[in-house]
């Protein structure tokens, strides 16, 4: 009698030598591959601890951008303007629906009343940071964004202490310093929020709360749509956290704005 288990060994058989052809075949067609049915297949995928064929996919794409350089990425052809909305439309989805809302409301609080809050992101995650501190310090939080230079990461990771919080982001492929640096400020006894892409980034052994954001693309550069919206929501979780505070702090920059007319206006072009 056939073991239970062969199917799903086959499925993962196929998926780990193939990774890449496995991660556009249907359902149908990996099954048709393997000489078992389509309903087999999805079944053996959802016994891996996948919540569905498409999740698979997704895993599978996810690792395939994780592992490959930008070089080998650039190659990737099809619609541009299709490929990278219709990935961000589904980052975003996944995002959502993945999101732990307990861990959530978690890092909005921790934000919130956080003696201090350091956030980091190098390359192109530094996007996130920047959104993120800049919103912060209009609400109020005592934030600063940690952007190290040439030689004084360490100084800076070294200034991090207890009752402080670091929001560490980064995603595949994973800078170095993100992960060495999250570790440092948990030593140093900061409590540390990673945005990143799941429990199995590096940065999730040294997070005391890890908020997942979908980060794939089909091309030589990922995506940050879905983690930029992560940072978004927690400030408008913040926001409502803060109640009067953050009011009262929105209302001083809103004051000082005007004061310097950092903003356009057209009554004043006359």
């Amino acid at each position: 009698m056939p073991s239970r288990s062969r199917p799903r060994d086959r499925v993962l058989a196929f998926a780990q030598a193939h990774p890449e052809e496995a991660s556009y075949l249907t359902a149908r067609e990996l099954g048709e591959r393997l000489g078992i049915s389509e309903s087999t297949v999805i079944r053996a995928v959802q016994a891996s601890g996948f919540s569905g064929y498409p999740e698979f996919q997704r895993r599978l794409r996810q690792n395939l951008v994780g592992r490959r350089t930008t070089v080998e990425r650039f190659t990737i052809h099809g619609d541009p303007l299709s490929r990278s909305f219709s990935r961000d439309i589904e980052n975003l989805r996944e995002t959502w629906t993945d999101m732990p809302k307990g861990e959530f409301w978690k890092a909005a609080h921790l934000l919130a009343g956080a003696q201090r809050v350091w956030v980091f992101g190098l390359r192109m995650s530094h996007a996130t940071a920047v959104v993120l501190e800049l919103g912060l310090s209009f609400l109020g939080v005592n934030a600063r964004l940690l952007a190290p230079r040439t030689a004084d990461v360490w100084d800076q990771f070294a200034r991090v202490a207890p009752g402080d919080v670091v929001v560490a982001i980064s995603f595949p492929r994973y800078t170095r310093i993100a992960v060495e640096g999250a570790a440092l400020a948990r030593r140093q006894g900061g409590t540390v929020v990673a945005i990143t892409d799941g429990p199995d980034s590096p940065l999730a052994p040294h997070a005391h709360v890890l908020l997942p954001a979908a980060y794939g693309i089909d091309g030589y550069v990922e995506s940050f749509t879905a983690s930029i919206s992560l940072a978004q929501a927690l400030l408008l979780a913040v926001g409502e956290v803060r109640g009067e505070d953050g009011l009262k702090a929105l209302e001083a920059r809103e004051q000082i704005w005007e004061r310097q007319s950092v903003y356009w206006n057209p009554e004043e072009e006359g």
